[in-house]
């Protein structure tokens, strides 16, 4: 019952939502050719999948059902870039999410949604058992017809204006690259290159409508932008899944027709304001800036938004001072050390007890706001929430708000800033609001997008070493590494709208010394997070997917800090985790294949990582604070702050 409740409500969602948005450009009225090309393809889409139960229900072979297969993905690479930016969560759900069990991220009460789709489909087809594959392939062809039917009728009439369709396309270019290319599409084929084609042949070719239903076909801008998805598309066909340079492709293709769409945008006198609302920037005119994605969607409920500079000047004080601690010994710094890249370089954290460790390793906090989830195990959705679990948890601050409230009171310095920063927001400014809002304030600052990669894709350079490209198109290629670690931030926060966060089960070990016999790690993370929604077998041991931007610094590895090096990171994937190493492990999210990299290419892939070390930004002027000599839990001392 489940599963009807939730398809009758996506069913009247999808049907409320159908109205024209409050401003209509006036030449929304000449993309009656480009629906019409769109519906075409879209058409298309559907009869290809009922030909594809059609073959499950006859005698055909398993290798014609893998062609029917791709036939039915291709022609959804034609609508992909539209039909995912409309049907966004559907989309994930029931047509092409990866193919692992899914939750709605809207309701804890929807029963696990079992492998499905088009990926799932993908999966099947490179299955040795090929008897059990058909009838997986019968039963998932025929739910994802039933989806399609569900959602057919209301997807027709989506009002497709001009700022609906250029996000499409910028969304759509974003997602080729992030997922197609990398292979995360097409987890059982090799078909990722010539599904990315289709795609950007579709994309093209509802461009040119597009453009020429405007009549600025002429214009050099519009010229130079259908060149560019032709030069892509060439790109593509001479290339394989291994020989393609991605970074070549990024740099000459992605991010000038991501930027070229922005100006075609504000050629076209569009509103500049985003009509779907996600975490990506439209504003931004590269994949790796700074601004690509806006952390504001991530605390858009937080007290204060997290971008005021006196609150993160504020949040620096709080962050690195042991009066938040029960018997001020502990700041938020011991663990989380700048000069570590907000680490501490320990497998898992000192207490405040002598000899006694946390449960999990301190990961960096560079780069954190870039999140949706937060804390190994996901158990917290914001920032400013995350806090409190610090300053309550027995080995760590052991305290409450309200004693923190009153010693901050005792300090006239504490207390000047809060009245400047948060007065008339409530009655007392200084509260657990407030001084959680300026902490998260902080840490959401902490930004890591001036690394040398960083700089030579944002043109700031015009050279990069022969092994960081290689490195880098290994990690969005062979090695698999940007499947769950997506650029540009490289964590697990999903493209192309980052909305979402993404765990994995990779079956860590306690220890990577052959000194010690592999046992597989006893935390079970994500799934005994107290989160109903999370208490499903399929998360146990599956740990969020952190950054690996700054890892050179961030040392040791995982939740358990059991590895030690960037050499034995890389070696771990390439064995395919716990389970490629032998471990009986039902539900790792991790291919237990080797990836048979050589010692020469781990080598490359580690010199990526390595061109993603950055910590400017993050030290800021040395200035004296307000005197606090004489108050109670101070001493009189220089403490860095964030000037405006």
């Amino acid at each position: 019952m489940k599963y009807i409740s939730f398809y009758f409500l996506i069913f009247i969602l999808s049907a409320a939502n159908q109205h024209d948005p409050p401003w209509i450009s006036s030449s929304d009225s000449s993309n009656a050719d480009l629906k019409e090309n769109y519906l075409l393809d879209f058409n298309r889409f559907i009869s290809s999948v009922d030909e594809l139960v059609d073959q499950t229900r006859s005698t055909a072979s398993f290798d014609t059902l893998s062609a029917y297969i791709a036939q039915c993905r291709f022609y959804f690479k034609r609508i992909e870039f539209i039909f995912d930016y409309y049907e966004t969560e559907f989309a994930y759900l029931y047509v092409n999410g990866g193919p692992l069990p899914k939750l709605h991220k809207e309701s804890a009460e929807i029963d696990i949604i079992p492998p499905n789709g088009l990926q799932a489909l993908d999966e099947l087809t490179a299955s040795t058992d090929t008897t059990t594959a058909k009838q997986n392939i019968l039963r998932i062809a025929h739910e994802l017809q039933n989806s399609i039917k569900l959602i057919e009728s209301s997807h027709r009439h989506n009002h497709l204006g001009d700022k609906q369709f250029i996000e499409a396309l910028r969304s759509g270019i974003i997602r080729l690259y992030t997922l197609g290319l990398t292979g995360f599409d097409t987890p059982g084929s090799s078909n990722s290159i010539i599904e990315s084609i289709y795609s950007l042949e579709a994309m093209q070719d509802a461009l040119t409508i597009f453009i020429n239903g405007r009549g600025i076909e002429e214009r050099k801008y519009a010229r130079r932008l259908i060149k560019l998805y032709g030069d892509a598309i060439k790109t593509l066909q001479n290339a394989t899944f291994e020989s393609l340079d991605r970074l070549d492709l990024l740099t000459e293709s992605i991010n000038p027709i991501y930027a070229g769409l922005a100006k075609l945008s504000e050629e076209l006198g569009l509103p500049s304001s985003q009509f779907k609302y996600h975490a990506q920037n439209y504003k931004s005119k590269n994949l790796f800036a700074e601004d690509f994605i806006n952390t504001n969607y991530f605390s858009q409920f937080t007290y204060l938004p997290l971008d005021n500079s006196r609150s993160i000047a504020l949040g620096k004080l709080l962050f690195n001072d042991p009066i938040l601690s029960k018997n001020l010994n502990m700041s938020c710094a011991s663990c989380h050390d700048a000069s570590k890249a907000f680490t501490d370089n320990l497998p898992k954290s000192f207490t405040n007890q002598v000899n006694i460790f946390t449960q999990r390793n301190s990961p960096t906090l560079i780069d954190a706001g870039y999140s949706s989830k937060y804390f190994w195990d996901m158990r917290e959705f914001d920032l400013e929430r995350q806090v409190g679990h610090v300053i309550s948890d027995s080995l760590e601050f052991d305290q409450s708000y309200e004693v923190i409230v009153e010693r901050l009171d005792q300090s006239e310095a504490y207390y000047d800033l809060f009245l400047e920063i948060y007065e008339g927001t409530a009655k007392k400014v200084v509260n657990s609001r407030s001084i959680a809002n300026a902490i998260a304030a902080y840490v959401n600052s902490l930004k890591s997008f001036n690394s040398q990669f960083d700089r030579y894709v944002l043109g700031k350079t015009v050279h990069i070493q022969e092994d960081v490209r290689r490195g880098f198109n290994l990690f969005m290629g062979k090695a698999n590494c940007g499947t769950c670690h997506f650029a540009p931030v490289f964590n697990g926060s999903v493209p192309p709208f980052y909305t979402d966060a993404e765990s994995e089960v990779l079956g860590v070990t306690t220890s990577m010394s052959t000194e010690f016999p592999l046992v597989l790690d006893k935390d079970l993370g994500r799934s005994a997070n107290g989160l109903t929604g999370d208490a499903h077998p399929h998360f146990d041991h599956s740990f969020k997917t952190v950054t690996v931007r700054n890892s050179e610094l961030s040392f040791p590895y995982m939740h358990n800090g059991a590895i030690n090096t960037l050499d034995e990171v890389i070696t771990f994937y390439n064995n395919g985790g716990g389970a490629g190493m032998g471990l009986e492990i039902d539900n790792q999210t991790l291919a237990p294949d080797s990836l048979h990299l050589s010692d020469h290419e781990m080598n490359d892939i580690k010199a990526f990582l390595h061109s993603l070390t950055d910590t400017s930004g993050l030290t800021r002027p040395v200035v004296e604070l307000p005197n606090f000599e004489g108050q109670p839990y101070w001493n009189k001392r220089t403490i860095e702050v964030i000037i405006d």
